[in-house]
Parts: C-alpha cells; structure tokens; sequence
C-alpha cells in the first residue's frame, strides 16, 4: 500500500499542472537560481589563475 497523506505532486500529474499555473514551477526556478549561485562560487573560488583586475592608472601595465 503507497501512503497519500504528505506525498509530493509529480509533474505532468493535474494537480502539478495546476499548482504551476497558480504559483509558477516553483521547483524548476529553484534549480536555476542553485546552478547560478554554483556557478558563482566556482569562478569567485577558482584560484587556478588570478583575476584579472585593470588598475585604471595612467601609464601602469596591466596584466
């Protein structure tokens, strides 16, 4: 027997249909704002090579 009381809509299930209509796909959002935050973290924490960062100074050399 496969409990019902806190189960999770499926997608392509009517009622997962309609949740999205009402709320937007809610699930769908949270995976891209966790891979942008993922892909964030890997540039800020790849010490492989520094950054490169202009100084703006007349006549330094940027590298």
């Amino acid at each position: 027997m496969i409990p019902t009381s806190g189960t999770v809509p499926t997608p392509g299930t009517p009622i997962y249909d309609r949740l999205v209509r009402e709320r937007g796909d809610v699930p769908a959002e949270a995976r891209e704002t966790a891979e942008t935050a993922l892909q964030e973290a890997a540039r800020a924490l790849d010490f492989r090579r520094p950054a490169h960062r202009p100084t703006g100074i007349p006549g330094h050399r940027d590298l």
